[in-house]
């Protein structure tokens, strides 16, 4: 039996050194593989492990909140901490302090919306005696379409007792229907920055300075937010304002003075005053442009008196200031579509504009005015000003300048549809100056949780407590679980709604706005908190491990299984020989056996020497490889070798042939029917070669779906994007290596199933058939081997996507590695048949 053995090696070898080639190249793949998997799952976990932490844990928020939440529990808005108006008393905040873990609980209010003051501009040259044409427009952009706030224009004049003898004046008082006593004793003026709606939001400032550092935004700091002063004839209330609110917004005003004669006759008038001014001679007295909502004007209290040529500025303080006080109510959404592994979409509801001034404002309105305007009377006191860009993070380690954050620098709304629904270049929203509008930007004016009394008398509302917790600053389920805890806490001791911002993740959303033109804003890209994508992500990321893993070792175990079938399949009829010597079948099993074990052995000690290189697997798992390799090497020994051993020695010399009965079933009529007839006459060798293709296009399309669907959630997240982008350059290689390996599988099986019918298709050449008709007829032949492969292969994984996950299949894929599955068969059967002489054989009919 020994030398059996060795005359066996001493006339394989060549087949041996593949087997073991092939092994030790499947067993370093997965070696290669489990490092670059492992320093994926480093990258992705370093990732997740940053982005653990929001800027704080525990939204806190009364239950008229949650019950707006348009997608439902573990969706938190933008400016949600800011959305009604109270529903949280001081009480809560103090009960909150005090349960064990809370490390801060920092409060904010939303106090409501004042009209700030207006800037005064007087023209500075206008004489009294004289007439005056007013031009005036406001207009706003947010990004895309240019909204007209103001446009107006109307004729005045400067009272002078030379009008009391003006048939002009007279008549001018008489249209308008004035009184006699109605004089205008002052130059032409008009009122800038107005309206002027401005956000008033009440903070705990040592709270507020433990959750973001304000060290960059203001000189000040929070601290100058004292308590209200009542020593005085009114409150006196100190603010901290805004600086800019990054309004694209520009006020004009034009005053021109008509060049009235000394004598007006009624016949000049007949057609009115209004139409005679205007056609007289007009000289500009005044012409300016502002961005007066720019850190240059936005906080300049006084009155501009204004030349052609220069502009005088008359400063107020801030004083006693007597301003209408109101309330606009949360962003309204219906829900659209909202389906796993799909960006949800909404659509932002709409309100009839409120009146706020003396003209019209033809402007899109998102937020209801509700309640009664009242009059508030307090001293305000503008301590400092703050820079929303500037304020910073101490919790969110990855958060950078110019990122949302909080109420502060708000969400980036960024317009991805115009109204006609053309795509745009992502172009960001904008702020617009008045509060109804959609996206408004920072808060105003900052103040403390003191002049909650001012507003609401004895009973101050919070609208939100933000909560730090004490001892989750790694990403681990015992961090998860103290999280949880405190949060159970807080709804059992004050009955609000909590959301958990640990591990939550900005995930898109696609808003629908009121634009229904080409230059109006229709669709807005948008980013909301949601609760445990952080763990969810990680779960993928598993999971699309998973099957890259079994998609590596299926087309591992695949190579190796064909290549040891197809060895044995040659070694029939020397077994069926053996036997007839009086083998047995136990002895050529057992010689089998020995086989198995040294090629095994073998490789695997190849790839021991290998890992001593890379340090990736530890040495007990040799031996688990060892298993692995001997049992797939045993079924394909098993494979290739049963039907010889199984049956008679007679039957074994007979080769892989089916029987008479079973062929007779498949006249040959054509091309086609003989086609047929070679796969059924040898179906182990077709068998093996579709089981192949269906096996690998099986495990390649879940593998493929497992990664686009992978790739499609984390497309929902800015986290996932990042992911995803780190991960691009692995899961490139992993797909190139994979098709490498099924290629060269595929092509391999093509060369043994060609070579090894060499003399049959020398046969066909000699009988006359010309090269391209056998190459018709292996074309015909894979293609069907093709057709029923990728048909029971692709069907396979549609099936179990369908019925066993909740990932999707794109058509593209499944179309795809169908046709490349029979056009890579198409191209290597022509390239080996055009590779194997048969012209140089055609003489010799005898070697046939």
């Amino acid at each position: 039996m020994l030398h059996y053995l060795k005359a066996s090696f001493y006339e394989r070898w060549k087949m041996f050194v593949v087997v073991i080639l092939i092994l030790l190249l499947i067993g370093t793949g997965f070696i290669g593989s489990l490092a670059v998997t492992d320093r994926m799952n480093l990258q992705a976990r370093t990732d997740l492990e940053a982005n653990w932490r929001y800027h704080y844990d525990i939204l806190v928020l009364p239950e008229e909140v949650k019950g707006n939440n348009v997608l439902g529990d573990g969706w938190v808005p933008p400016q949600s901490s800011i959305a009604g108006y109270g529903g949280i008393t001081i009480e809560d905040l103090e009960i909150i302090r005090q349960i064990p873990g809370v490390k801060i609980a920092a409060p904010i209010a939303k106090v409501g919306y004042h009209q700030g003051d207006y800037l005064n501009v007087v023209a500075k040259d206008a004489e009294p005696g004289e007439f005056y044409e007013v031009n005036v427009q406001k207009m706003a952009n947010d990004g895309i379409n240019d909204y007209i706030i103001q446009d107006s224009h109307y004729i005045t004049n400067y009272y002078s007792p030379e009008f009391e003898e003006s048939l002009l004046y007279q008549k001018f008082n008489q249209e308008r229907n004035l009184p006699e006593w109605y004089q205008i004793r002052i130059p032409p003026t008009e009122l800038l920055r107005y309206p002027n709606e401005l956000l008033v939001v009440a903070i705990d400032p040592e709270a507020e300075e433990q959750l973001f550092s304000f060290h960059d935004s203001t000189e000040e700091g929070l601290s100058v937010l004292k308590s209200v002063n009542n020593s005085g004839m009114m409150p006196e209330v100190s603010f901290l304002a805004l600086n800019s609110q990054l309004y694209d917004y520009r006020e004009s005003i034009s005053i021109k003075r008509f060049e009235t004669p000394d004598e007006v006759t009624e016949a000049d008038l007949q057609n009115g005053v209004d139409a005679y001014l205007q056609s007289l001679p007009q000289t500009e007295i005044v012409s300016l442009e502002l961005e007066t909502l720019s850190p240059e004007w936005r906080n300049v209290n006084g009155v501009l008196h204004v030349s052609k040529d220069e502009i005088t500025k008359e400063l107020y303080s801030y004083g006693a200031t007597l301003s209408s006080f109101y309330k606009y109510g949360q962003l309204s959404y219906e829900i659209i579509t909202q389906e796993e592994n799909s960006i949800p979409t909404v659509f932002a509801k709409q309100f009839n504009p409120p009146s706020i001034a003396e003209f019209s404002i033809d402007f899109p309105s998102y937020r209801q005015k509700y309640g009664e305007d009242h009059d508030s009377l307090v001293a305000a006191n503008i301590v400092g000003f703050y820079d929303a860009t500037k304020v910073q993070s101490n919790f969110n380690p990855v958060w950078k300048e110019g990122e949302p954050l909080d109420i502060y620098t708000p969400h980036h709304s960024v317009a991805i549809f115009d109204g006609a629904g053309e795509p745009l270049n992502p172009t960001q929203l904008k702020p617009l100056p008045l509060k109804y509008a959609y996206y408004t930007g920072a808060p105003d004016l900052l103040t403390s949780l003191s002049a909650l009394r001012v507003y609401y008398k004895d009973d101050p509302p919070l609208s939100s407590i933000r909560v730090v917790v004490d001892g989750v600053e790694k990403r681990t389920e015992e961090s998860q679980r103290i999280i949880e805890q405190v949060a159970t806490d807080i709804m059992d001791k004050t009955g609000h709604h909590v959301e958990i911002m640990l591990g939550s993740v900005g995930e898109k959303i696609h808003v629908h706005l009121e634009g229904t033109g080409a230059n109006e804003v229709g669709v807005v890209e948008e980013v909301w908190q949601r609760q445990g994508v952080s763990w969810s992500i990680e779960q993928r990321l598993d999971e699309a491990n998973k099957w890259l893993f079994l998609y590596l070792f299926l087309i591992g175990f695949v190579f190796i299984y064909t290549v040891t079938t197809h060895s044995l399949l040659k070694r029939s009829a020397e077994f069926s020989i053996l036997r007839s010597f009086g083998w047995s079948r136990k002895r050529i099993l057992f010689l089998l056996c020995l086989e198995i074990t040294l090629l095994a052995t073998v490789s695997t000690s190849f790839m021991f020497f290998v890992n001593l290189y890379m340090n990736i697997l530890s040495t007990q798992f040799f031996f688990v490889i060892w298993i692995a390799f001997f049992l797939i090497i045993g079924l394909g020994y098993w494979s290739g070798s049963y039907r010889a051993l199984k049956h008679s020695p007679r039957y074994g010399l007979a080769g892989e042939v089916m029987s008479q009965k079973s062929r007779s079933l498949l006249p040959i009529r054509g091309l086609g029917s003989y086609v047929l007839h070679q796969m059924v006459r040898k179906p182990l060798r077709f068998g093996l070669l579709v089981g192949t293709i269906g096996l690998t296009l099986y495990v390649g399309v879940l593998y493929l779906a497992a990664q686009s669907s992978m790739e499609q959630f984390l497309f929902l997240s800015v986290l996932g994007e990042a992911i995803n982008l780190h991960m691009a350059p692995y899961q490139k290689l992993f797909l190139i290596g994979g098709l490498i390996l099924t290629i060269l599988c595929v092509f391999f099986l093509l060369f043994l199933n060609v070579t090894d019918r060499k003399k049959e298709l020398l046969i066909m050449r000699s009988i006359g058939w010309s090269l391209t008709r056998i190459q018709l007829f292996l074309c015909l032949e894979v293609a069907l081997i093709g057709l029923i492969g990728s048909l029971l292969g692709v069907g396979g994984s549609v099936v179990t996507i369908v019925a066993f996950t909740t990932m999707s299949v794109p058509v593209s894929i499944a179309l795809y590695a169908s046709f490349v599955t029979v056009f890579l068969l198409l191209l290597f059967i022509i390239i080996l048949t055009g590779t194997i002489s048969l012209r140089g054989m055609v003489r010799d009919q005898h070697a046939a």
